[in-house]
Formats: C-alpha cells, structure tokens, sequence
C-alpha cells in the first residue's frame, strides 16, 4: 500500500516516447524505466560497500502534502526504485533525478550497449552533496573490475 499523498503511475510502452533531447521529465522517467527493467541491461547502484542491483522501477507522483517526499512540489513526478544487494537484502530508494541526469543515464546506455557491456554503475560524487552529482561505469558480469568509461554529470 502507498502512503498517502502519493500515486503509483503505471505507463504504458509506447513507440510514441520522443527520440529527442527534448523529452520531458516524465518521458525521459518512462524511456529510463523501459531501458533499464526487463532487457539484459542493468543498473546498479553503489553506496559505500554495497551494489545495489536495480530490478524494479516505478513512477510515482505527489499528489499532495502527505506524501512522505518533501523536496519536490505538489504534482511533481519522481521515481521509485527497488534494488536487491550481494547479499539478497532489498532496498527501496526515491530518487528525484534532473532531466539532465536521466538523459545522461540513457545516453551513456546506448554508448554501453554498443560497447557490448551489460550494466552501469552509478557512484555518488565524493566531492559533493548533489542529489544528481554521480559517476558512471559500465561493466559486464564477467569483468567486474574492469571500468570502461567514467562520466562525472552534474
């Protein structure tokens, strides 16, 4: 059950999701969650000794003030990730990513793919505080260390 002040959006696939740069916020939510659930490609997600490996991705948006999610505005969208770690242990994490966060996502997805790699890793900048200040790796199962590009995106 969702707590109060918040909707689950269910979107449907569509062809008709913008091919662009200038897709909006909820377009490119509905193109990341497509690209990174359900395809051979995977998100994972680094927070100190942990890889949380992202295997649900929800839409959500705050319909209002008794919505748990303060930092965004009545109305806004904002996306809900389930991960599972090493271990098996599940974390549920909310994430208010930029436009510009979540097109670098998926451009650097596209860069991956053609490179024959099988998922990104995303490291929280160590030199800031920004909510949508990471590092991206890509990587393949097989090659665990081995990092292939790094992208700093502020």
């Amino acid at each position: 059950m969702l707590p109060f002040g918040i909707h689950l959006i269910i979107l449907q696939t569509s062809n008709k999701i913008g091919k662009g740069k200038n897709m909006s916020k909820l377009e490119l939510m509905e193109k990341f969650m497509q690209t990174f659930v359900g395809n051979g490609f995977h998100l994972v997600i680094r927070e100190r000794e942990n890889g949380f490996l992202v295997h649900t991705i929800e839409i959500m948006q705050k319909v209002d003030e008794a919505c748990p999610v303060k930092e965004i505005p009545v109305g806004d969208y904002f996306l809900h990730l389930i991960a599972r770690n090493q271990h098996g242990e599940e974390a549920s994490i909310v994430c208010n990513w930029s436009q510009k966060l979540l097109q670098n996502l998926l451009d650097n997805y596209k860069t991956a793919k053609e490179a024959g790699r099988t998922h990104i890793t995303m490291f929280r900048n160590p030199m800031t505080n920004d909510p949508n200040d990471w590092i991206l790796s890509w990587g393949s199962p097989e090659k665990q260390t081995e990092t292939r590009q790094a992208t700093y995106i502020s």
